[in-house]
């Protein structure tokens, strides 16, 4: 307070103080199931500046350069035009912030909370990152941004005469971290996993990839992986489609392995004679689409139709006079086709099952193959896991909980009954007899009995306006162990090259990462770092 000339040197302490620097600090940590820490704080520098105390800005900008510290030009255009605070670089190694703030004159710094990802690329698609603003952009980081951020503050800096920081707020009295997520993923599972599916993907080429494992029972999610992945540390150098979760996001036609939907309609619905027999002898021709299959089967029984996966068996079934567009339809909504899961803290997208008046001549037969209908592999794993589970369809998740300060929020369960057990146990068998018998013995293991599904589905080319001649989806979708079911799981690869056959590609990583799973065998043993070893 100055009483003499008290108007004088209160306009005196407004020009070296400024109060509008805002910052996001201490914000909430994410763990893996086992408190191994995915996401935490760590002290980082933050240049700014005031275009007045720049003495020369062709020098000020050209000793930034210098030093690796790149200005963009609407930062070059503020410091130019405006006389407020502006950011030069955010969240930078916080002795570099230091050194160059000594040498560059009119170039400040102040200490900031930035993340750091104690394992790296290691579940990136799922945790997601921050910006420089340390506010989510993707993954958990967004979409539990909210309860993340921590507490905004206002931090005043006050100069002397000479323009010199002598006080900053101390930001660690004011807000302290409140708030943990944990997730339901195990790092070491999840970093075998990762493995297993992109050494896979080397070998037979393909573009893209996920596999995707979820508790039968608690629905939680035990491993969502992708071929495709990027260091959160450095996120803007790899394309945007990499920090997507392909597990959630990717919808695809998922070709055979939707015969197991189309099965468990009509044996749910009591329009499944099993001692019928199936001639599949000649092609189907149903308006401009013909149906075939890769190998000549003859007659088959109903059962071998599945374990086969014959293309013109399955369409003679749908097509059974008895059938109902309607009911079939309805089936596909009731399991959780054409909408989101509703699984909390992720993306996802929809996908899409058309309403019967858009349906053509050929979609009641294409969808009970898998065409026609665009689904996610998380949808699948769903599915699938009520064929392992009495019929019981639970809702995934992948928070296991939240901690905020003494309350603890856990995901709701939601179950829902859309197959029969009859229908589920059938299922189950002919799954069995799949991987024992038919298109799914490169999934047969001595460690774990594994029921399951090929799929193996042309993509569309919509430049072209048709289906490629070249790139498929492989897919093997099943559950483990099958005489006593806990996990269900999808492994799904986009434009494999050595073999387009989910058979071939797809089933044999499903049974390298069930084997995995299974025996808790890991090939490699990331470097964790465990939130027990935190003050």
């Amino acid at each position: 307070m100055q009483v003499i000339q008290g108007e004088k040197y209160e306009k005196m302490v407004e020009v070296q103080s400024d109060p509008r620097l805002s910052v996001f600090t201490d914000r909430g940590y994410i763990y893996d199931k086992d408190g191994r820490l995915l996401a935490r704080n760590k002290s980082a520098g933050s240049l700014y500046a005031y275009r007045k105390n720049i003495p020369n800005k062709y020098n000020f900008f050209k000793a930034l350069e210098e030093n690796g510290i790149k200005v963009s030009q609407k930062t070059k255009k503020a410091l130019k035009e405006t006389d407020s605070f502006t950011w030069i670089a955010r969240q930078i190694d916080l002795e570099k912030a230091e050194k160059l703030a000594g040498k560059i004159q009119g170039l400040e710094y102040f200490v900031e909370d930035a993340r750091f990802y104690p394992q790296g690329s290691l579940m990136a698609n799922i945790v997601g990152f921050t910006g420089s603003d340390n506010i989510g952009r993707s993954g958990i980081e967004y979409f539990l941004n909210s309860k993340l951020e921590g507490k905004k503050i206002n931090v005043t800096s006050i100069k002397d005469s000479r323009r010199k920081v002598i006080l900053f707020e101390d930001k660690g009295e004011l807000a302290k971290p409140d708030t943990q997520v944990y997730l339901t993923l195990s790092s070491r599972i999840q970093a075998g996993a990762e493995h297993i599916l992109r050494e896979g993907a080397k070998v037979f080429g393909a573009k893209n990839g996920s596999v995707v494992a979820m508790d039968i029972k608690t629905g939680e999610i035990i491993i969502s992986a992708n071929v495709n992945s990027f260091n959160p540390h450095i996120y803007w150098k790899y394309p945007s489609a990499y920090w997507s979760n392909h597990s959630f996001n990717y919808v695809f036609e998922p070709g055979s392995i939707f015969k197991s939907v189309a099965f468990s309609y009509l044996h749910n619905s009591d329009k499944l004679d099993r001692n019928r027999l199936i001639d599949t002898s000649k092609k189907i021709t149903i308006g401009k689409y013909t149906y075939s299959d890769t190998k000549y089967y003859g007659t088959l029984t109903v059962d071998e139709v599945f374990t086969h996966s014959s293309n013109i068996g399955m369409t003679q079934l749908i097509r059974n006079e008895n059938n109902n567009k309607q009911s079939f339809y309805d089936f596909l909504i009731k399991s959780g086709f054409g909408d989101k899961t509703g699984i909390y803290g992720a993306s996802e997208e929809a996908g899409i099952i058309k309403p019967v008046s858009a349906w053509s001549k050929t979609s009641l037969t294409s969808m009970a193959i898998g065409y026609e209908v665009l689904v996610t592999p998380l949808q699948v794993v769903r599915f699938y896991g009520a064929l392992a589970n009495n019929g019981i369809m639970v809702n995934p998740k992948i928070i296991s909980k939240i901690v905020r300060g003494n309350e603890i929020a856990i995901p709701e369960h939601v179950e829902t009954q859309v197959l029969s057990k009859e229908t589920a146990s059938y299922m189950l068998d002919l799954m069995q007899k799949t991987v024992e018998d038919g298109t799914g013995q490169k999934a047969k293991t001595q460690l774990t009995k594994i029921a399951g599904k090929t799929g193996t589905a042309r993509v569309y080319d919509n430049k072209a306006g048709a289906y490629s001649t070249q790139n498929y989806s492989a897919s093997f979708a099943g559950v483990f162990p099958a005489e006593n079911p806990k996990v269900a799981m999808i492994v799904v690869y986009e434009s494999p090259r050595s073999s387009i056959y989910g058979g071939s590609t797809a089933a044999n990583i499903f049974r390298q990462i069930a084997e995995f799973v299974s025996t808790e065998k890991h090939y490699f043993e990331p470097e964790i770092e465990v939130a027990a070893n935190e003050n």
